[in-house]
Protein backbone atom coordinates (compact mmCIF):
# COMPACT_ATOMS: atom_id res chain seq x y z
CA UNK A 1 0.00 0.00 0.00
CA UNK A 2 2.36 2.16 0.73
CA UNK A 3 4.62 1.88 -2.69
CA UNK A 4 1.50 2.21 -4.18
CA UNK A 5 0.72 5.95 -2.45
CA UNK A 6 4.10 6.11 -3.04
CA UNK A 7 3.23 5.83 -7.16
CA UNK A 8 0.16 7.66 -7.06
CA UNK A 9 1.61 11.29 -5.47
CA UNK A 10 4.44 11.24 -7.93
CA UNK A 11 2.12 10.84 -10.67
CA UNK A 12 -0.69 13.72 -9.37
CA UNK A 13 2.72 15.40 -8.73
CA UNK A 14 3.92 14.96 -12.75
CA UNK A 15 0.72 15.17 -13.84
CA UNK A 16 -0.22 18.78 -12.12
CA UNK A 17 3.15 20.24 -13.27
CA UNK A 18 2.29 19.65 -17.22
CA UNK A 19 -0.91 20.93 -16.40
CA UNK A 20 0.40 23.90 -15.47
CA UNK A 21 2.93 24.45 -17.62
CA UNK A 22 0.16 23.58 -20.90
CA UNK A 23 -2.55 25.72 -19.05
CA UNK A 24 -0.30 28.98 -18.75
CA UNK A 25 1.10 28.49 -22.48
CA UNK A 26 -2.69 28.66 -23.88
CA UNK A 27 -4.02 30.95 -21.52
CA UNK A 28 -0.61 33.19 -22.26
CA UNK A 29 -1.76 33.00 -25.67
CA UNK A 30 -5.29 33.91 -25.05
CA UNK A 31 -3.78 37.07 -23.41
CA UNK A 32 -1.78 38.11 -26.31
CA UNK A 33 -5.05 37.17 -28.55
CA UNK A 34 -6.91 39.54 -26.78
CA UNK A 35 -4.79 42.40 -26.10
CA UNK A 36 -6.28 43.42 -29.94
CA UNK A 37 -9.64 44.06 -29.08
CA UNK A 38 -8.35 45.98 -25.55
CA UNK A 39 -10.02 49.26 -25.69
CA UNK A 40 -13.46 48.42 -27.41
CA UNK A 41 -15.84 49.73 -25.60
CA UNK A 42 -15.34 49.19 -21.56
CA UNK A 43 -13.23 46.38 -22.55
CA UNK A 44 -10.11 46.45 -20.93
CA UNK A 45 -7.02 45.37 -19.54
CA UNK A 46 -9.33 43.92 -16.08
CA UNK A 47 -11.55 42.66 -18.54
CA UNK A 48 -9.09 41.03 -20.60
CA UNK A 49 -7.67 39.33 -17.02
CA UNK A 50 -11.34 38.11 -16.05
CA UNK A 51 -11.96 36.84 -19.63
CA UNK A 52 -8.75 35.09 -19.43
CA UNK A 53 -9.81 33.59 -15.93
CA UNK A 54 -12.94 32.58 -17.13
CA UNK A 55 -11.65 30.00 -19.66
CA UNK A 56 -8.82 28.42 -17.67
CA UNK A 57 -11.14 25.84 -16.81
CA UNK A 58 -12.21 24.96 -20.11
CA UNK A 59 -8.70 25.04 -21.23
CA UNK A 60 -7.24 22.50 -18.06
CA UNK A 61 -10.08 20.42 -18.97
CA UNK A 62 -8.77 19.99 -22.45
CA UNK A 63 -5.15 19.29 -22.08
CA UNK A 64 -5.89 17.69 -18.88
CA UNK A 65 -5.15 14.09 -21.14
CA UNK A 66 -2.39 15.45 -22.82
CA UNK A 67 -1.23 16.30 -18.90
CA UNK A 68 -1.99 12.83 -17.76
CA UNK A 69 -0.08 11.08 -20.03
CA UNK A 70 2.99 13.93 -20.16
CA UNK A 71 2.83 14.18 -16.27
CA UNK A 72 2.81 10.28 -15.50
CA UNK A 73 5.97 9.64 -18.45
CA UNK A 74 8.20 11.73 -16.49
CA UNK A 75 7.41 10.87 -13.16
CA UNK A 76 7.47 6.83 -13.54
CA UNK A 77 10.45 7.52 -16.16
CA UNK A 78 12.21 9.58 -13.18
CA UNK A 79 11.22 6.24 -10.99
CA UNK A 80 12.53 3.88 -13.42
CA UNK A 81 16.21 6.18 -14.18
CA UNK A 82 16.46 5.88 -10.43
CA UNK A 83 16.01 1.94 -10.42
CA UNK A 84 13.06 2.62 -8.26
CA UNK A 85 10.76 0.69 -10.13
CA UNK A 86 12.99 -2.25 -10.26
CA UNK A 87 13.94 -2.25 -6.73
CA UNK A 88 10.02 -2.07 -5.98
CA UNK A 89 9.56 -5.18 -8.85
CA UNK A 90 12.37 -7.25 -6.86
CA UNK A 91 10.30 -6.17 -3.46
CA UNK A 92 7.38 -8.08 -4.45
CA UNK A 93 5.30 -5.07 -6.73
CA UNK A 94 3.93 -7.02 -9.57
CA UNK A 95 2.92 -5.34 -13.28
CA UNK A 96 -0.93 -6.17 -12.29
CA UNK A 97 -0.10 -4.33 -8.75
CA UNK A 98 1.99 -1.39 -10.37
CA UNK A 99 -0.92 -0.98 -13.57
CA UNK A 100 -3.37 -0.77 -10.23
CA UNK A 101 -1.50 2.35 -8.50
CA UNK A 102 -1.41 4.18 -12.07
CA UNK A 103 -4.97 3.83 -12.70
CA UNK A 104 -5.90 5.11 -9.38
CA UNK A 105 -4.10 7.99 -9.90
CA UNK A 106 -5.78 8.30 -12.92
CA UNK A 107 -9.19 7.90 -11.61
CA UNK A 108 -8.44 10.74 -9.29
CA UNK A 109 -7.81 13.09 -12.26
CA UNK A 110 -10.76 11.52 -14.23
CA UNK A 111 -12.91 12.69 -11.61
CA UNK A 112 -11.93 15.77 -11.12
CA UNK A 113 -11.97 16.50 -15.30
CA UNK A 114 -15.11 14.74 -15.16
CA UNK A 115 -16.42 17.38 -12.54
CA UNK A 116 -15.29 20.57 -14.11
CA UNK A 117 -16.68 19.44 -17.25
CA UNK A 118 -20.02 19.18 -16.25
CA UNK A 119 -20.14 22.16 -13.69
CA UNK A 120 -18.12 24.39 -14.15
CA UNK A 121 -16.99 25.04 -17.92
CA UNK A 122 -20.32 25.45 -19.35
CA UNK A 123 -20.68 28.19 -16.95
CA UNK A 124 -17.16 29.94 -17.13
CA UNK A 125 -17.02 29.73 -20.93
CA UNK A 126 -20.68 31.33 -21.53
CA UNK A 127 -19.97 33.87 -18.84
CA UNK A 128 -16.41 34.40 -20.61
CA UNK A 129 -17.71 35.56 -24.04
CA UNK A 130 -20.72 37.41 -22.26
CA UNK A 131 -18.63 39.18 -20.16
CA UNK A 132 -16.57 40.02 -23.29
CA UNK A 133 -19.68 41.06 -25.64
CA UNK A 134 -21.34 42.98 -22.93
CA UNK A 135 -18.21 45.01 -22.40
CA UNK A 136 -17.51 45.55 -26.04
CA UNK A 137 -21.27 46.52 -27.11
CA UNK A 138 -22.64 47.86 -23.47
CA UNK A 139 -26.06 45.31 -23.82
CA UNK A 140 -27.26 44.14 -20.61
CA UNK A 141 -27.86 40.67 -20.10
CA UNK A 142 -27.92 39.09 -16.70
CA UNK A 143 -27.64 35.09 -16.30
CA UNK A 144 -29.26 33.60 -12.79
CA UNK A 145 -30.44 30.38 -11.37
CA UNK A 146 -33.93 31.29 -12.90
CA UNK A 147 -32.63 31.67 -16.69
CA UNK A 148 -30.74 34.59 -18.49
CA UNK A 149 -32.29 37.83 -18.65
CA UNK A 150 -32.06 40.14 -21.89
CA UNK A 151 -33.05 43.94 -22.06
CA UNK A 152 -34.58 44.23 -25.24
CA UNK A 153 -35.30 48.03 -25.93
CA UNK A 154 -39.07 48.88 -23.75
CA UNK A 155 -38.72 44.48 -22.77
CA UNK A 156 -37.23 42.23 -20.69
CA UNK A 157 -36.99 38.35 -21.42
CA UNK A 158 -36.81 35.62 -19.50
CA UNK A 159 -34.71 32.17 -21.66
CA UNK A 160 -34.96 29.43 -19.77
CA UNK A 161 -32.50 27.90 -21.56
CA UNK A 162 -30.98 28.64 -25.14
CA UNK A 163 -29.77 26.28 -27.22
CA UNK A 164 -27.53 26.69 -30.63
CA UNK A 165 -28.33 27.90 -33.57
CA UNK A 166 -30.69 30.89 -31.18
CA UNK A 167 -33.48 28.56 -30.55
CA UNK A 168 -34.72 29.12 -27.54
CA UNK A 169 -37.30 27.02 -24.43
CA UNK A 170 -39.31 28.48 -22.12
CA UNK A 171 -39.57 31.90 -22.50
CA UNK A 172 -41.15 35.23 -20.73
CA UNK A 173 -41.14 38.13 -22.31
CA UNK A 174 -42.04 41.02 -20.24
CA UNK A 175 -43.33 44.79 -22.20
CA UNK A 176 -43.23 47.80 -20.64
CA UNK A 177 -45.13 50.85 -22.04
CA UNK A 178 -43.42 53.98 -22.26
CA UNK A 179 -44.03 55.30 -18.35
CA UNK A 180 -42.23 52.14 -17.32
CA UNK A 181 -45.81 50.32 -16.12
CA UNK A 182 -45.84 46.27 -16.73
CA UNK A 183 -48.28 46.34 -20.39
CA UNK A 184 -48.28 42.62 -21.12
CA UNK A 185 -46.19 39.12 -20.44
CA UNK A 186 -46.11 36.71 -23.11
CA UNK A 187 -44.88 32.84 -22.37
CA UNK A 188 -43.88 30.67 -25.42
CA UNK A 189 -43.09 26.66 -25.08
CA UNK A 190 -40.10 27.44 -27.69
CA UNK A 191 -38.66 30.08 -30.13
CA UNK A 192 -36.63 30.13 -33.53
CA UNK A 193 -34.68 32.68 -35.09
CA UNK A 194 -36.38 34.76 -37.14
CA UNK A 195 -34.04 38.16 -38.56
CA UNK A 196 -33.61 40.32 -35.10
CA UNK A 197 -36.38 38.63 -33.48
CA UNK A 198 -37.92 35.19 -32.95
CA UNK A 199 -41.05 33.08 -34.00
CA UNK A 200 -42.34 31.63 -30.71
CA UNK A 201 -44.40 28.70 -30.33
CA UNK A 202 -47.17 27.36 -28.45
CA UNK A 203 -47.43 31.15 -26.76
CA UNK A 204 -50.07 32.10 -24.34
CA UNK A 205 -50.36 36.33 -23.82
CA UNK A 206 -51.89 38.45 -20.96
CA UNK A 207 -52.62 41.99 -21.81
CA UNK A 208 -52.70 43.90 -18.26
CA UNK A 209 -54.73 46.49 -18.13
CA UNK A 210 -55.93 49.15 -15.39
CA UNK A 211 -59.51 46.95 -14.17
CA UNK A 212 -58.60 43.12 -15.89
CA UNK A 213 -56.08 40.89 -17.28
CA UNK A 214 -57.37 39.33 -20.77
CA UNK A 215 -55.59 36.52 -21.90
CA UNK A 216 -54.52 35.34 -25.54
CA UNK A 217 -53.56 32.11 -27.28
CA UNK A 218 -51.31 31.01 -30.34
CA UNK A 219 -50.35 28.39 -31.97
CA UNK A 220 -47.50 30.97 -33.78
CA UNK A 221 -46.62 34.19 -32.96
CA UNK A 222 -43.99 36.40 -34.28
CA UNK A 223 -41.69 38.34 -31.83
CA UNK A 224 -40.50 41.47 -33.31
CA UNK A 225 -37.27 42.17 -31.09
CA UNK A 226 -34.13 43.56 -31.92
CA UNK A 227 -31.65 40.41 -30.68
CA UNK A 228 -28.77 40.15 -32.89
CA UNK A 229 -27.16 36.94 -33.88
CA UNK A 230 -23.83 38.21 -32.45
CA UNK A 231 -25.63 38.36 -28.71
CA UNK A 232 -27.67 34.84 -28.84
CA UNK A 233 -23.87 33.78 -29.83
CA UNK A 234 -22.46 35.14 -27.25
CA UNK A 235 -25.27 33.62 -24.89
CA UNK A 236 -25.91 29.89 -25.89
CA UNK A 237 -23.68 27.38 -24.81
CA UNK A 238 -22.23 25.36 -27.47
CA UNK A 239 -22.89 21.67 -27.79
CA UNK A 240 -19.37 20.87 -27.43
CA UNK A 241 -19.58 22.67 -23.95
CA UNK A 242 -22.96 21.50 -22.99
CA UNK A 243 -23.09 19.05 -19.99
CA UNK A 244 -24.13 15.39 -19.95
CA UNK A 245 -28.18 16.60 -18.55
CA UNK A 246 -27.91 19.48 -21.18
CA UNK A 247 -26.66 17.25 -24.10
CA UNK A 248 -29.16 15.30 -23.54
CA UNK A 249 -31.99 17.97 -23.05
CA UNK A 250 -30.99 18.95 -26.53
CA UNK A 251 -31.01 15.90 -27.88
CA UNK A 252 -34.18 15.08 -27.32
CA UNK A 253 -35.25 18.51 -28.59
CA UNK A 254 -33.67 17.97 -31.82
CA UNK A 255 -35.57 14.15 -31.84
CA UNK A 256 -38.69 15.96 -30.75
CA UNK A 257 -38.62 18.05 -34.19
CA UNK A 258 -37.11 15.39 -36.33
CA UNK A 259 -33.63 17.12 -36.63
CA UNK A 260 -30.57 15.95 -36.80
CA UNK A 261 -28.85 14.69 -33.90
CA UNK A 262 -25.72 13.03 -34.93
CA UNK A 263 -23.00 14.98 -34.13
CA UNK A 264 -24.86 15.52 -30.88
CA UNK A 265 -25.10 12.29 -29.70
CA UNK A 266 -21.35 11.60 -30.58
CA UNK A 267 -21.06 14.61 -28.28
CA UNK A 268 -22.77 13.07 -25.36
CA UNK A 269 -20.74 9.79 -25.62
CA UNK A 270 -17.33 11.47 -25.69
CA UNK A 271 -18.20 13.26 -22.70
CA UNK A 272 -19.63 10.20 -21.02
CA UNK A 273 -16.26 8.68 -21.87
CA UNK A 274 -14.14 11.30 -21.31
CA UNK A 275 -12.65 10.00 -17.93
CA UNK A 276 -11.98 6.59 -19.34
CA UNK A 277 -9.97 8.79 -22.42
CA UNK A 278 -7.35 10.31 -19.03
CA UNK A 279 -7.68 6.90 -17.55
CA UNK A 280 -5.76 5.30 -21.13
CA UNK A 281 -3.71 8.11 -21.75
CA UNK A 282 -2.11 7.40 -17.82
CA UNK A 283 -1.57 3.74 -18.99
CA UNK A 284 0.13 4.80 -22.50
CA UNK A 285 2.77 5.69 -20.15
CA UNK A 286 3.55 2.60 -18.48
CA UNK A 287 5.09 0.60 -21.37
CA UNK A 288 7.28 3.38 -22.15
CA UNK A 289 9.18 3.52 -18.72
CA UNK A 290 9.84 -0.40 -18.59
CA UNK A 291 12.73 -2.53 -19.50
CA UNK A 292 15.26 -0.64 -22.12
CA UNK A 293 12.83 2.17 -22.05
CA UNK A 294 13.85 3.33 -18.35
CA UNK A 295 17.08 4.55 -19.89
CA UNK A 296 15.91 7.09 -21.90
CA UNK A 297 16.48 10.22 -20.54
CA UNK A 298 13.34 13.34 -19.89
CA UNK A 299 13.47 15.29 -23.07
CA UNK A 300 13.15 11.53 -24.88
CA UNK A 301 9.80 10.75 -22.87
CA UNK A 302 8.48 14.25 -23.26
CA UNK A 303 9.35 13.81 -26.96
CA UNK A 304 7.33 10.33 -26.95
CA UNK A 305 4.89 11.33 -24.76
CA UNK A 306 3.72 14.76 -27.15
CA UNK A 307 3.86 12.23 -29.98
CA UNK A 308 1.35 9.65 -28.14
CA UNK A 309 -0.83 12.54 -27.58
CA UNK A 310 -0.68 13.72 -31.05
CA UNK A 311 -1.42 10.09 -32.36
CA UNK A 312 -4.82 9.95 -30.11
CA UNK A 313 -5.63 13.46 -31.54
CA UNK A 314 -5.58 12.37 -34.99
CA UNK A 315 -6.85 9.21 -34.48
CA UNK A 316 -9.69 10.16 -32.35
CA UNK A 317 -10.41 13.32 -35.08
CA UNK A 318 -10.55 10.71 -37.95
CA UNK A 319 -12.67 8.28 -36.58
CA UNK A 320 -14.90 11.15 -35.64
CA UNK A 321 -15.29 12.23 -38.44
CA UNK A 322 -16.04 8.83 -40.51
CA UNK A 323 -18.76 8.34 -37.85
CA UNK A 324 -20.37 11.82 -38.98
CA UNK A 325 -19.75 10.79 -42.25
CA UNK A 326 -20.95 7.49 -42.54
CA UNK A 327 -23.92 8.00 -39.61
CA UNK A 328 -22.50 5.24 -37.36
CA UNK A 329 -23.40 4.07 -33.95
CA UNK A 330 -22.63 7.42 -31.67
CA UNK A 331 -21.48 5.14 -28.93
CA UNK A 332 -18.83 2.89 -30.72
CA UNK A 333 -17.52 6.10 -32.74
CA UNK A 334 -16.85 7.60 -29.20
CA UNK A 335 -15.66 3.96 -27.63
CA UNK A 336 -13.25 3.16 -30.32
CA UNK A 337 -9.95 6.04 -29.86
CA UNK A 338 -9.94 4.85 -26.39
CA UNK A 339 -10.08 0.93 -26.87
CA UNK A 340 -7.60 1.23 -29.87
CA UNK A 341 -5.07 3.21 -27.76
CA UNK A 342 -6.33 0.28 -24.90
CA UNK A 343 -5.45 -2.32 -26.68
CA UNK A 344 -1.94 -0.66 -28.01
CA UNK A 345 -1.00 -0.08 -24.24
CA UNK A 346 -2.05 -3.96 -23.27
CA UNK A 347 -0.83 -5.32 -26.12
CA UNK A 348 2.50 -3.35 -25.27
CA UNK A 349 3.06 -4.37 -21.70
CA UNK A 350 2.19 -7.93 -22.45
CA UNK A 351 5.26 -7.86 -24.97
CA UNK A 352 7.43 -6.28 -22.45
CA UNK A 353 6.48 -9.12 -19.81
CA UNK A 354 6.80 -11.86 -22.01
CA UNK A 355 10.14 -10.56 -23.00
CA UNK A 356 11.29 -10.20 -19.83
CA UNK A 357 10.43 -13.68 -18.59
CA UNK A 358 12.44 -14.78 -21.59
CA UNK A 359 15.01 -12.68 -20.37
CA UNK A 360 15.04 -14.68 -16.76
CA UNK A 361 15.10 -18.26 -18.14
CA UNK A 362 18.12 -17.38 -20.52
CA UNK A 363 20.01 -15.92 -17.21
CA UNK A 364 18.63 -18.97 -15.30
CA UNK A 365 19.84 -21.43 -18.12
CA UNK A 366 23.43 -19.56 -18.82
CA UNK A 367 23.79 -19.84 -15.00
CA UNK A 368 23.59 -23.48 -14.91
Amino acid sequence: MIISRYIVRNIQLGTLGAALVLLSLTLFSVFVGEMDNMGTGDYGLLQVIQFVALRAPGKLVEFLPLAVLLGSMLSLGALASNSEIIAMQASGLSLARLMGAVMQAALIVAILSFLLAQWVVPQSETSARQLKYSKQTQTTTLRANQGLWVKDDSRVLQIASLLPNGIARDIEIFQFDARGKLYSITHAESAIPRGKGWELHRVEQSIIGDDATSAQYFDQLIYEGNLSHELLDVLLIEPRQMSIVELHAYISFLEENKLNANVEQLLFWQNIFAPLTIMVMCLMALPFVLGAQRQANSGQRLLMGILLGLAFVVVKKLLTQLGVWFELNAFLVALSPNLVFFGLAIGMLLKKQTHAARNRAQNQATAY
